[in-house]
């Protein structure tokens, strides 16, 4: 892919939250990409939801999980506005 943020230069990005599910077919590019983005000296948090898949969040309706991915999302947005 010409386009990955895996091959693309990383300083300077703003704070980065990475959510993936351990069952989601890009679970090591997310796991890459969050390190590569920590030695270009960028802040991340990721989180790795067990038994979760790809775009997890979108079933919220019906998934504690999702919904607190959903609230770990305004917390780490407020977090990164408050600074």
């Amino acid at each position: 892919m010409l386009l990955s943020p895996l091959r693309m230069n990383l300083e300077g990005l703003p704070s980065l939250l990475i959510q993936v599910g351990d069952a989601e077919v890009l679970l090591s590019d997310a796991e890459r990409l969050a390190q590569q983005a920590r030695l270009a000296g960028v802040e991340v948090t990721l989180e790795v939801w067990e038994d979760m898949w790809s775009a997890f969040q979108l079933l919220a309706a019906i998934l504690p999980e999702a919904r607190q991915a959903i609230a770990n999302i305004g917390g780490f947005v407020r977090r990164v506005i408050g600074k």
